[in-house]
Order: structure tokens, then sequence, then C-alpha cells
């Protein structure tokens, strides 16, 4: 026998997944990128349903017919070069690397809300080998197979071209040879994270119910 979860708690719930990806966040923001795999996890529970499990938002009704902010550039499907649709790189002496924008307003951003399932799937990172990858893929890949909530022995080939073998071409030179920019993925999902928290205190701030409640915990 199962017992059903209360709304209250489900919201204790929310409220602690959004403490994990603000907690999350500052340490990536602080250098420790590797908390993207955390945050992968948290944004699998909010997010993901699957026949054995519904996700938070879900069973708080807060998952559809709501808007995610889409920061965005649109992929232009004639590009035949790779293409980033949330991250920008920055190069430093003898050094490179992405970031993610942020609240940054960078020309040619969508900057727009949409409903879910446009924003989960739409594609934002293409690389050379012409494989495109959404929101789910990335934050899906990271939570399931690549270190969030499990080491799979195996990886799906083209993430693993992604995110080993950097399939995306972006290189920077260094006495006189040329050096990967890494963890793409992991700047990707950190400005996912971004888009998640605005938008969920977004639909909160519209639900007064739900506001109240969350302050009163």
């Amino acid at each position: 026998m199962k017992v059903k979860q209360s709304k209250q708690e489900l919201l204790r719930h929310l409220h602690d997944h959004l403490m994990f990806l603000k907690s999350s966040s500052e340490s990536f923001d602080n250098g420790h990128v590797g908390e993207a795999k955390r945050l992968a996890v948290t944004i699998r529970v909010l997010f993901h349903d699957t026949k054995n499990s519904k996700s938070l938002l879900g069973q708080l009704k807060m998952k559809d017919g709501t808007g995610y902010l889409d920061t965005s550039f649109n992929l232009d499907i004639k590009n035949t070069v790779s293409h980033l649709g949330l991250v920008g790189t920055k190069a430093t002496p003898g050094n490179a690397s992405y970031y993610a924008f942020l609240s940054r307003k960078v020309p040619g951003q969508l900057n727009k809300y949409v409903f879910f399932p446009k924003w989960w799937n739409k594609s934002v990172l293409k690389d050379n080998n012409k494989n495109s990858f959404t929101r789910r893929d990335i934050i899906l890949a990271l939570a399931n197979t690549d270190g969030g909530a499990h080491v799979d022995p195996k990886l799906d080939s083209a993430y693993a071209e992604l995110t080993r073998n950097n399939s995306v071409g972006i290189s920077f030179k260094k006495d006189d040879q040329y050096h990967s920019v890494k963890d793409v993925e992991l700047h990707t999902v950190r400005q996912i994270t971004y888009e998640v928290v605005t938008s969920i205190e977004r639909i909160i701030n519209k639900m007064p119910s739900i506001k109240f409640e969350l302050r009163h915990l």
C-alpha cells in the first residue's frame, strides 16, 4: 500500500529543489562546474515524467499551460557549422571557455516565454556532425548516464562525441597547439537552470495561494 503525498508535502519538495538549484548554481559560478550534474538531476525531478514516476511540477499542476523562459538563439537548419544556443565563448590569454548568458541580454536571443513542450524539446545545441541536442537530451543524458544520478558504462555516441571529443569544434591556440574548449554541456545546463528558476518563480508569483503556502512552510 502506498500513501499519497499531500500538496503541502509537494510544496516542501518544490521549495527544497529551488534551494538546490540556487545553491548549486552559486557553487557552479564559483568555479565548481561539476555542480551541473546535480543541477541536471534536480531539473529531471521537476520536469521528467515516465510510466513509473511523475514530475514534481506535474503533480503540482504547474508544468503544462504555463510559460518557460527561452533565452536561446534559434537554430538555423541551413547552417552547416556548430550552433551554441544557450552559451557564449570568452577568451583570456592562453585559454578560452564557455559561459552561460544568465540574465545578460545578447542580440538575437529570444527572451520570451513558451509552453513547456516547445521549451523542453527545442534544439539548443548542434555539433559539426549535424547532431542536435534539446534541453531534454542534455538534462537526461547528464542526470541518467553521465554522473548525475547514475554513471553508465556506455554513453550515447552523439553525446560522447559532444562531451569527450569536442564535436562542436571550438578550440583555442596556446604554444602553437590547438586545445579544445571543454564542458559545453555543463555551461548549457547552467543556462537552463537560470531559465528554470526564473520561470518557476514567475509561475509562483502568478499563483497567490501557492505563493502564500510556500512563504509559510
